[in-house]
């Protein structure tokens, strides 16, 4: 299962490999209101993401590693969606990527371009249609989990 966090939205998809070959399970994103109390957004992310772990019963957790660009206060709300999906994760196997590590094992390149990547994630599972999105960026993180278990 790959996470993708984010306070407002919050990406997960959830991968299996069977045999040299992957498939989707499931995909989405998490919503949050902007005027909700922090608490309760961080709670409705923590149940929604608890649900398709429920249901998929994954084995190991994949996230991104939250940078502190520009925005301090953003990147301080994304590292508290982060630590959820770490709690989440208890129990079960935990990877840590950076985006550029998401890049270079999915494409090659670490400096490849978010188009680059959703092709290459379309490819391996086989599947059309991904929009560069939370939900697309959570599958690329899922299969880098898979690739480096394998």
């Amino acid at each position: 299962m790959g996470v993708d966090p984010g306070l407002s939205a919050t990406g997960y998809g959830v991968v299996e490999l069977q045999g040299r070959s992957f498939r989707l399970l499931e995909k989405g994103t998490v919503r949050t209101k902007p005027k909700d109390p922090l608490p309760e957004r961080l709670w409705r992310i923590l149940t929604a993401l608890e649900e398709v772990s429920r249901r998929h019963e994954p084995q190991l957790v994949a996230v991104e590693e939250v940078f502190l660009a520009k925005n301090l206060t953003a990147g301080m709300l994304t590292a508290q969606v982060a630590g959820v999906v770490k709690l989440l994760a208890r129990g079960r196997e935990l990877r840590v990527y950076s985006p550029r590590e998401v890049k270079k094992r999915i494409t090659g390149n670490g400096a490849a371009p978010k188009e680059q990547v959703i092709g290459m994630v379309e490819h391996l599972l086989g599947i059309k249609g991904l929009r560069s999105d939370h939900a697309a960026d959570a599958l690329a993180l899922a299969l880098c989990a898979v690739f480096d278990r394998g």
